[in-house]
C-alpha cells in the first residue's frame, strides 16, 4: 500500500509540471455560501460551458487530494488554487478542442503501455521504485490486479493517477508534432546571420536631451494626444478598478483587555491546587496543553525570573504575552550543564474583541455609511473624523489583496458589479477583526491603458518626445553645418562601430533602437535626416560596412530550433490559443 503514497505525492508533482490533468485544488465553503445563489456558467470557452456544479464537483474533489497531500492552505493559497481550478478547465477546453483537431488521442494500448510497457511513464516508474531505488514492475502489477479490492478512496486517486499519465501521454504527443513541425528556410537562415554579423559604422553629430532644462519643456494637450494615439497599443490593459476606503479595526477595548486579565487571574487559585494540571489547563486555556523541557531563557523575561527565584508549583501571573494574559505553573526545573532548564504549563486567555466592542465598532461604521451616500460626503467624513482614507487604484478580477486587506474578494466582486458607478459608496463590509466602507473612483474597461494613466506614467517621457521635436527643428536651421550645430546646440561629435541590426545598443548613447535601426538600413556617405530617439537627436553618416560572413546554416538551425523548443516548453502555443478563443470568464461571482 505504500505506491499509493507515491501515487499521490507524484499526481501533485505530475500536476504542476505538466500543467495538465487534475490538480489539488481548494473551494473551502463555496457550495455552502452559494447554495441560494442562481446556478450559471462559471465560464464559457468557444461556445461550451463550465457549469457551477461541474467546477463544484472538480474543486471539492482536489481539495480532498489538496489535504491529503498539504494539510491546511492561507487565505492566499485558497484563492490562487480556486482561480487555478478555473483556469485548468478553460485549458482543457482548448486543448482538447485542438487535439480533436489534429486526430491526438491516447488508446488505451498506448496507456497501457505507459505503465507496463518496456519504457513505462517516468511518473510511473517513480511511483512504484522499490527499496533498492530500482522500478518494481511486480509491485505495479499486484497492484493493478487487486484494484476491485482498494476501498473507494484508494481507486479514486488511482484513477486521477491514471488520467494524469494519460494527460501526459497527450501533452508529449502534441510537444512532439509541434518540434517536428519546425522549418527554417535558408533565406530566412541568411537573414538572421545578416541581422546578427553585418555590422556598421557611423560618423554621429549628437545632442543629448539633457542639454535642455526640464523646466523650459512646454508640453501641451495636444502634445499628450498625439503620444496617446501613436503609443496606445503597446498598453493593452484589463479591465480594472479604483476605490477610496476606510478601515474600522476591530479592537481590543480597555474593559476587553481587563476582562482577559480577571479571567486568569479568577482561574489562578484553581491552578495552585489542581492535581491534574493537563486537564486543567485543556480546560480553561485558549492555547493547547504544552509542557515541554525549555531552557529558561526561552520563557519571557518576566517568567524566566519568576523560574529562577520560586520552586516547582509556583504559580506566576496575570503576565501578557503574545497578545494574551497568562498564568504559569512551574511543573519542573534541573541544571544541565549549569544551564536552568524548567518545565512550565501556561493557561493563556487571548485579548480579543467582545461582542460589545465590535457592536460599538459597528454602530460607527453604520453611522458613517447612513450620513455619507456619495463620494463627496465620503471625502469631507474623512477629514472632519480624521480617519485614514487609503486608495488602491489596480483591482482586477483576480485581486486578493489589498493594503491592509487580507481577504477582500467580496469588495472586488462589488467593484465590478452592474450598475456600480463612479463615486457610488459601498454598504459595510465585514471582513476579520474590521469593517470597510470603500468609494468607486476609478472604471477601466478592458482595452488600452486609460489616457489618464499613460499621460502620467509616461510624462518624462513624453518631454523627451518634445525635447526631440525642439532639437530636430532647431538643427534644421544649421543645414549641413553640423559642426556649428553641436557647438551651439552644446553636442558631441564621435564614431559608433559596430552597429548591427540585432542590437540595441548605440555607442555611448546606450539603447537608440530608431538611430540604429536608420542606421543600418541607410546608404554609405549620406548623411540622415535628424533622428529623434529616445534620449538623443542625432544626425549621422554611415561611414563602413562589415559584410556577414557565410551563413552557417546547420548553426543557425540548432539556435532557433532551441528557441522554438523553449518557447513550446514555456506554455506559447496556449498563450496564442487563449489570446484567440473566446472566453466569457465569470469566476468573480463565484470565488
Amino acid at each position: 500500500m505504500a505506491a499509493i503514497g507515491k501515487i499521490r505525492q507524484h499526481y501533485g508533482i505530475l500536476v504542476i509540471i505538466i500543467g495538465l490533468a487534475l490538480l489539488a485544488f481548494v473551494l473551502g465553503d463555496l457550495m455552502k455560501s452559494t447554495g441560494s445563489r442562481r446556478q450559471n456558467e462559471v465560464a464559457i470557452v468557444n461556445g461550451d460551458k463550465i457549469s457551477y456544479q461541474d467546477y463544484a464537483n472538480r474543486a471539492d474533489q482536489n481539495l480532498q487530494n489538496q489535504k491529503r497531500m498539504y494539510g491546511t492552505l492561507t487565505n492566499d493559497q485558497t484563492f490562487s488554487i480556486r482561480q487555478q481550478t478555473l483556469d485548468q478547465m478553460i485549458r482543457e477546453i482548448i486543448m482538447n478542442d485542438e487535439f480533436k483537431k489534429l486526430g491526438l488521442a491516447v488508446s488505451t494500448d498506448e496507456l497501457t503501455d505507459q505503465f507496463l510497457g518496456e519504457n513505462p511513464n517516468q511518473y510511473v516508474v517513480q511511483s512504484f521504485t522499490g527499496q533498492d531505488g530500482k522500478f518494481d514492475r511486480e509491485m505495479l502489477q499486484n497492484y493493478i490486479n487487486n484494484f476491485d479490492n482498494f476501498d473507494p478512496e484508494t481507486q479514486t486517486a488511482w484513477i486521477n493517477f491514471e488520467n494524469a499519465i494519460a494527460e501526459d501521454r497527450m501533452n508529449t504527443k502534441y510537444e512532439s508534432l509541434l518540434k517536428h513541425g519546425f522549418y527554417l528556410p535558408k533565406k530566412l537562415a541568411d537573414r538572421y546571420n545578416d541581422n546578427k554579423n553585418i555590422k556598421r559604422s557611423a560618423e554621429v553629430y549628437a545632442v543629448r536631451y539633457t542639454t535642455i532644462p526640464d523646466s523650459t519643456v512646454v508640453v501641451t494637450e495636444q502634445d499628450n494626444k498625439n503620444y496617446y494615439e501613436t503609443y496606445k497599443t503597446k498598453y493593452p490593459t484589463d479591465a480594472m478598478r479604483g476605490i477610496d476606503y476606510v478601515i474600522f479595526e476591530v479592537k481590543p477595548s480597555q474593559a476587553d483587555r481587563d476582562d482577559a486579565k480577571k479571567f486568569v487571574a479568577d482561574v489562578k487559585k484553581g491552578l495552585e491546587e489542581t492535581e491534574n494540571v493537563e486537564s486543567f489547563v485543556k480546560y480553561n486555556s485558549d492555547y493547547a496543553y504544552d509542557a515541554e523541557w525549555k531552557k529558561a531563557t526561552e520563557f519571557p523575561v518576566e517568567l524566566e525570573t519568576a523560574i529562577n527565584d520560586n520552586k516547582v508549583g509556583f504559580v506566576y501571573g496575570p503576565y501578557e504575552d503574545n497578545g494574551a494574559f497568562n498564568i504559569a505553573r512551574i511543573m519542573g526545573k534541573e541544571k544541565r550543564n549549569d544551564t536552568l532548564w524548567a518545565q512550565v504549563a501556561v493557561v493563556a486567555h487571548e485579548i480579543t474583541a467582545s461582542t460589545a466592542t465590535d457592536q460599538a465598532v459597528f454602530a460607527e461604521v453604520n453611522k458613517f455609511v447612513t450620513e455619507n451616500k456619495t463620494a463627496e460626503q465620503f471625502n469631507a467624513a474623512v477629514e472632519a473624523q480624521g480617519l485614514n482614507k487609503r486608495t488602491y487604484q489596480s483591482i482586477r478580477q483576480n485581486t486578493n489583496r489589498i493594503a491592509g486587506i487580507d481577504s477582500p474578494r467580496e469588495i472586488v466582486r462589488w467593484t465590478f458589479k452592474d450598475g456600480v458607478k463612479v463615486g457610488d459608496v459601498s454598504n459595510v463590509f465585514e471582513l476579520e477583526n474590521m469593517y470597510v466602507v470603500a468609494v468607486l473612483t476609478k472604471i477601466v474597461p478592458e482595452g488600452y491603458m486609460p489616457y489618464e494613466d499613460m499621460i502620467e506614467r509616461y510624462a518624462t517621457t513624453i518631454k523627451k518626445v518634445k525635447k526631440g521635436e525642439m532639437l530636430a527643428e532647431k538643427a534644421k536651421a544649421y543645414g549641413t553645418d553640423y559642426q556649428k550645430m553641436i557647438d551651439e546646440l552644446g553636442g558631441e561629435k564621435t564614431t559608433v562601430e559596430n552597429v548591427t541590426m540585432e542590437g540595441r545598443g548605440y555607442g555611448s548613447f546606450g539603447v537608440e533602437e530608431k538611430i540604429g535601426g536608420t542606421t543600418m538600413g541607410m546608404a554609405e556617405g549620406v548623411y540622415s535626416a535628424p533622428l529623434q530617439g529616445g534620449n538623443t537627436m542625432a544626425i549621422v553618416k554611415v561611414t563602413s560596412t562589415t559584410p556577414a560572413s557565410a551563413t552557417d546554416y546547420d548553426a543557425i538551425r540548432r539556435e532557433y530550433v532551441s528557441r522554438f523548443n523553449n518557447a513550446i516548453l514555456n506554455g506559447s502555443p496556449y498563450a496564442a490559443m487563449l489570446d484567440n478563443a473566446k472566453v466569457v470568464n465569470n469566476g468573480i461571482l463565484f470565488f
